[in-house]
C-alpha cells in the first residue's frame, strides 16, 4: 500500500491558472466591446447634433431675403457655414431659384454634414 493519499477531490494549480487566463480574456474582450460602443454612440450623438444644427440653418436660411443667408460661426463644438447660390432668374427678374447648402464639421476638422436646399426668392428691387 501507498504511505501517501492523494486527494483528487481539489482543483491542480495549472487549472486555477488556466481559468484565471481565460476568463482574463473574456474581461478583455467585453471591456474592448464597451470601450468602441461609447466610442460609436459619442459619433452618433454629434451626428444627430449635426443634422440638427444643419436644419436649423436651413430653415433660418431660407427664411432670410435673397443675398443674407451666407455666414459661418460655431455652434457648441460644430463649426458651421452656409452659402446661398443663385442657380436661375425669371425674365422679369422678380424671383431667383437659389440653393442653400450648409456643411457642418466637428472641432477636429473632421467633415459631419452638408446639406442643400433649393428655393424660390424674390429678388431685390433697386
Amino acid at each position: 500500500m501507498r504511505a501517501e493519499a492523494w486527494d483528487d477531490a481539489g482543483f491542480t494549480l495549472v487549472e486555477v491558472l488556466v481559468a484565471l487566463v481565460v476568463s482574463s480574456l473574456l474581461l478583455a474582450i467585453v471591456l474592448d466591446g464597451s470601450a468602441t460602443g461609447r466610442g460609436r454612440e459619442k459619433a452618433a450623438q454629434e451626428s444627430r447634433h449635426a443634422l440638427l444644427v444643419a436644419d436649423n440653418l436651413l430653415a433660418r436660411a431660407a427664411a432670410q431675403p435673397m443675398g443674407a443667408a451666407s455666414a459661418q460661426g460655431t455652434s457648441g463644438s460644430l463649426t458651421w457655414s452656409v452659402d446661398e447660390t443663385v442657380l436661375s432668374r425669371d425674365p422679369r427678374n422678380l424671383l431667383a431659384l437659389v440653393e442653400l447648402r450648409t456643411n457642418i464639421a466637428d472641432d477636429d476638422g473632421h467633415h459631419l454634414f452638408t446639406g442643400a436646399l433649393r428655393r424660390l426668392k424674390a429678388v431685390p428691387q433697386q
